[in-house]
C-alpha cells in the first residue's frame, strides 16, 4: 500500500512532528513523580507546575496541528459540529462514575483550592485532547488515508498510547497501573470516534475538563504524597476496568453505526 499524504509529504517529513510531542507527554508524566521523590509535595506547587506543563503542551500541539495543516481533521476550524447529542452519554456517565467512586470531600481543604482545580481541569482538557486526538490521531488519519480501516487504526493507536502514558508513574502497583491503562484507553477510543463523527474537538475538551474537575474534587488541596494510593488488588483493578467498559462499547457502537469516512477529509 502506498501511504502518502495529499500534500505529497514523505514519511520522514510527516512523522518528524511526533517525537517532540511524545517526549513532552512522557516528560510531563515523569516530572511529577520526580518532584515527589525530591520532597516537593505541596498541592498548589504541583498544580501550578501542571498547568504550566499543560500550557506548553497546548501551544506545541497547536503548532504541529497548523504546521501539518490538520485543523479541519482535528476539528479546530473549517467544520461545523455534527450530531452533538452523541456527547451527552460520556458527559453524564463519566461524571456520575467519578462521583460514585470518589472519597469523602473535605470542603475546608477543597474551597481554598477550587480555582486552582478549575484552571487545572481546563488546561488538562485542552492539553490532552489537542495532543492525542487533535494532533496524533489526526496526523495518522491524514498520513494513512481517509478509509474506514485507517481511521479505526488511527483511533485505536492514539487511544492505546493515551492509556500507556499512564504507566509512567507506576505508583499504584501492577494491577492498578493496568486498570488505569484500560480506563484511559477505553475512554480514548470513545473520544476518538466522537471527534471523527462530531467533527469538532472543543466539546470534547469541555467534557474532558468537567470529568477531570469532578474526579479530583476529593483530592484537591491534599498534599500530593497523601493522594498516592496503595497497590490495587486484582479484584479492584478488574472492577475499575469494567466500569470503563461502557465507554469502549459506546466507541464500538459509534464505529459501527456511523459512516466514518464522510466525517473526515484529508488536506
Amino acid at each position: 500500500m502506498d501511504f502518502t499524504t495529499s500534500s505529497g509529504a514523505t514519511p520522514d517529513a510527516v512523522f518528524s512532528s511526533l517525537p517532540p510531542l511524545l517526549l513532552i507527554l512522557l516528560t510531563r508524566e515523569y516530572f511529577f513523580q520526580y518532584l515527589i521523590e525530591n520532597g516537593i509535595e505541596s498541592y498548589k506547587t504541583h498544580t501550578f507546575l501542571s498547568i504550566g506543563a499543560n500550557l506548553i503542551l497546548i501551544f506545541i500541539s497547536l503548532f504541529f496541528i497548523r504546521k501539518n495543516k490538520l485543523e479541519k481533521i482535528a476539528g479546530i476550524k473549517g467544520t461545523k459540529l455534527k450530531r452533538w447529542y452523541l456527547i451527552i452519554f460520556p458527559l453524564i456517565y463519566l461524571v456520575l462514575l467519578n462521583a460514585f467512586i470518589m472519597d469523602d470531600i473535605n470542603t475546608d481543604i477543597l474551597l481554598p483550592s477550587i480555582l486552582f482545580l478549575l484552571i487545572y481541569s481546563i488546561s488538562i482538557g485542552f492539553a490532552e485532547e489537542l495532543s492525542i486526538r487533535g494532533f496524533m490521531q489526526s496526523h495518522l488519519i491524514n498520513y494513512l488515508g481517509n478509509t474506514k480501516k485507517n481511521i479505526i487504526f488511527s483511533v485505536f493507536s492514539s487511544a492505546l498510547f493515551f492509556g500507556l502514558i499512564h504507566l509512567v508513574n507506576f505508583d499504584k502497583g501492577i494491577y492498578g497501573e493496568l486498570s488505569q491503562v484500560c480506563f484511559a484507553t477505553f475512554i480514548g477510543v470513545m473520544f476518538g470516534f466522537l471527534l471523527v463523527i462530531t467533527k469538532r474537538i472543543y466539546p470534547l475538551i469541555i467534557v474532558h475538563a468537567i470529568i477531570d474537575f469532578v474526579a479530583k474534587l476529593d483530592s484537591t488541596g491534599i498534599p500530593i504524597k497523601e493522594k498516592i494510593s496503595e497497590s490495587m488488588s486484582i479484584e479492584n483493578a478488574i472492577f475499575i476496568g469494567l466500569l470503563a467498559l461502557p465507554c469502549f462499547l459506546y466507541g464500538i457502537f459509534l464505529m459501527k453505526k456511523y459512516e466514518l469516512t464522510e466525517s473526515t477529509e484529508k488536506h
